[in-house]
């Protein structure tokens, strides 16, 4: 009996290996999210007046997000980690690992939508503001491509 035990939890370790790794991806790729929100937000706030303009502050804020969007993200998007996979963990939509190509694309909009706003970011709070629309049109797009709605 004890045998059959053992060879039970042997069995299993690689699937909770796996799941964990999935796990981690998932939590891996919203942090990493979450850190564009952040940059994104600094823009915001500003564009919208909530806080005065800083250009070193902008400046700073789009050198992250540029840094952000060019960072390999492959080990974010491993299958296994959609909604469907992992339910109340990811939000992904399953339909993404059918179309990495459009995905992609919508990444790379993104990295020239940062790189923009890395350009214009430190010379005045207009620039900035317009910059601004180029990156939140590529979340948006990606985010109603790809991501189901949170409860």
């Amino acid at each position: 009996m004890r045998k059959i035990i053992l060879t039970a939890i042997a069995l299993s370790l690689p699937t909770l290996a796996v799941a964990d790794a999935a796990t981690d991806a998932v939590k891996a790729r919203q942090d990493h999210m979450k850190s564009y929100g952040k940059q994104v937000g600094t823009f915001a706030a500003m564009a919208k007046g909530e806080v005065d303009y800083d250009p070193a502050a902008a400046q700073a804020a789009a050198d992250a997000l540029v840094e952000l969007v060019n960072m390999d993200m492959s080990g974010f998007w491993i299958p296994g980690t959609s909604a469907d996979d992992l339910p109340g963990v990811s939000y992904a939509k399953p339909d993404l690992w059918n179309n990495f190509e459009k995905a992609g694309g919508i990444g790379t909009e993104l990295q020239k939508a940062a790189a923009t706003m890395q350009e214009v970011a430190g010379n005045g709070q207009g620039e900035m503001a317009q910059a601004l629309g180029g990156i939140g049109q590529q979340c948006q797009e990606c985010h109603k491509a790809f991501q189901l709605k949170k409860d």
